[in-house]
């Protein structure tokens, strides 16, 4: 009873935080609509949509039980960087670094997850979804976030004390981003292309085709993708289609088990993934 109790409040708390974030949402997914890269796929538009708060609630609820623990466990702010920025030019070169060392970590987050092959089976709910757009944003295994923790979330409680006390403009940011690099549109951003993470770009990572797999796995910027050789910049035309060669979009949502059930065929999946499960 307490654990439905607790997924009740986080639920609450989960719809409360996404308020300001639901007219985004319906704006770009208006723009996909008008001008869309594909025609949009509305079954998992629409799941996703409902997932988005129940992914998060649920998720976070289980997560709650663990995480204040190991929070305890972790020296914040080594650096004293808190400290130091005591004035407000301080403060945004702060949370600027934040952002860039976000982008670092999430960055190797992203490639162990398609290289691991446990962490590969919790992402694959990511990159099952048939027709990437602005929605597919908050479509994650629900339990995603406990492997963002260890990876991306503690070290950077370590170097700057992490997230806490964020001003709004830097998760206005991270969710902003999210949204865009997602967008199922068929415009270009011109120079933008080949400096930040675009729609196309990203595009490109959630392909079927092989050669774009292992390619752009970056979160903000193509930075990390062109220091270690993993950056593809997509050419005028190109926009595939997306999803896991052999799972139905239906199907896919069987990967939110707690340990997810594997229903593709064997040569599913990122080429750099065993081929023996």
């Amino acid at each position: 009873m307490d654990f439905f109790l607790n997924l009740w409040g986080h639920l609450r708390a989960v719809l409360a935080g996404l308020v300001p974030w639901w007219p985004v949402l319906v704006g770009a997914i208006a723009v996909e609509v008008l001008r869309p890269g594909k025609r949009l796929h509305w079954p998992t538009v629409i799941a996703n949509s409902v997932y988005i708060p129940l992914g998060l609630a649920l998720g976070g609820t289980v997560l709650s039980y663990v995480l204040p623990t190991l929070d305890a466990q972790v020296p914040p702010d080594i650096l004293r960087l808190r400290q130091w920025a005591d004035t407000s030019v301080k403060q945004v070169a702060l949370w600027l670094l934040y952002l860039a060392c976000f982008d670092f970590l999430y960055y190797w987050l992203h490639r162990a997850q398609h290289q691991v092959p446990w962490l590969w089976r919790y992402h694959m709910v990511h990159h099952s979804d048939v027709n990437v757009s602005a929605s597919s944003v908050g479509r994650h295994h629900w339990l995603e976030e406990g492997f963002r923790y260890f990876i991306v979330t503690v070290p950077l409680i370590i170097l700057m004390g992490g997230a806490h006390g964020a001003p709004v403009w830097v998760l206005g940011f991270i969710v902003l981003n999210g949204i865009f690099m997602h967008w199922n549109v068929s415009f270009r951003f011109g120079m933008l292309e080949r400096l930040v993470i675009t729609p196309a770009y990203h595009r490109l990572h959630h392909s079927i085709e092989e050669r774009h797999y292992d390619t752009n796995f970056g979160v903000f910027t193509q930075l990390w993708d062109h220091v270690f050789s993993t950056r593809q910049i997509p050419a005028r035309d190109d926009y595939p289609e997306t999803g896991i060669v052999g799972l139905s979009s239906t199907r896919s949502w069987a990967l939110l088990a707690p340990w997810p059930i594997l229903l593709i065929r064997r040569n599913a999946g990122p080429p750099s993934e065993p081929k023996s499960f």
